[in-house]
């Protein structure tokens, strides 16, 4: 998300250009207590305070409900905080050219480390910070040269270093494939082995896998859907099992970003 205050007027919006101004009113006002005009480049979260762990789900609440009253509702439930890791202007000076380490300099004096739009510091030991970053269970960190430009979309000078997990669900069902993977399927409906839900995987295929994985289903016989997944898929009755890596799960237990690796046999 990106903050924009010009004339001490601030509105948000994603990278998309998707308006957040009015979900999202901590914000503005957090921006407006903020000396100068700047544009200031960050994420939305909602840290649980009983755990110390970002949480995508209320976070996703937050910005999804356009009604006003569950807006005013949610924001005493959910209080969301604004991580500011980059500055793109300054009372109207562009520092998109600037190096990394001079933006952040600049952003430490804008933006306190504290607060509903707090400064995130950089780290140098970026072996032993990925190491923390494990153990805690988050997603990753971003790798970024020191001297690198602003940058608008991913390159060499700013790497993302994921964090994945692997486990093994069952398959329980499929979704209809659409366009290529039409003759296929969509994605895999997955369970874990108490029959949650788990989520759905439809990433990660090669064609050899897409043809013997739609044999294995069809052949299968169908069964009633076990659980409501939001769309249509056919529910079968199988031993198939699959290894996914994952970045996290949702606090439902449902996995985020999951990628096929395989069949377990």
């Amino acid at each position: 998300m990106l903050v924009i205050k010009e004339n001490g007027k601030v509105r948000l919006q994603n990278r998309h250009g998707i308006s957040y101004t009015w979900r999202l009113s901590e914000f503005v006002e957090a921006a407006q207590r903020l000396n100068g005009d700047f544009i200031l480049d960050g994420e939305a979260c909602y840290v649980n305070p009983a755990t110390g762990q970002v949480e995508f789900t209320n976070c996703q609440r937050r910005c999804a409900t356009q009604d006003v009253g569950a807006q005013i509702y949610l924001r005493q439930k959910y209080p969301l905080t604004f991580k500011a890791f980059d500055i793109i202007a300054y009372n109207g000076t562009d520092l998109t050219t600037l190096p990394y380490l001079e933006r952040k300099a600049l952003l430490s004096k804008v933006v306190p480390l504290k607060g509903t739009i707090e400064y995130v510091p950089f780290r140098a030991d970026i072996k032993s910070f990925f190491e923390e970053v494990k153990a805690r269970g988050d997603e990753g960190i971003i790798i970024k040269r020191t001297d690198s430009p602003y940058e608008h979309e991913r390159s060499f000078n700013w790497l993302k270093v994921k964090n994945w997990k692997d486990e093994t669900c069952s398959v329980v069902g499929y979704t209809p494939g659409k366009n290529a993977r039409a003759p296929f399927f969509g994605a895999l409906v997955l369970a874990k082995k108490d029959g949650k839900y788990r989520g759905c995987v439809g990433g990660g295929f090669n064609d050899w896998e897409l043809r013997q994985i739609k044999d294995m289903l069809s052949d299968a016989p169908k069964m009633s859907p076990p659980f409501d997944i939001g769309e249509p898929y056919t529910a079968v009755k199988t031993s198939l099992k699959v290894e996914v890596k994952y970045y996290k799960a949702t606090e439902a237990g449902v996995l985020r970003f999951p990628v096929f690796r395989r069949i377990v046999p």
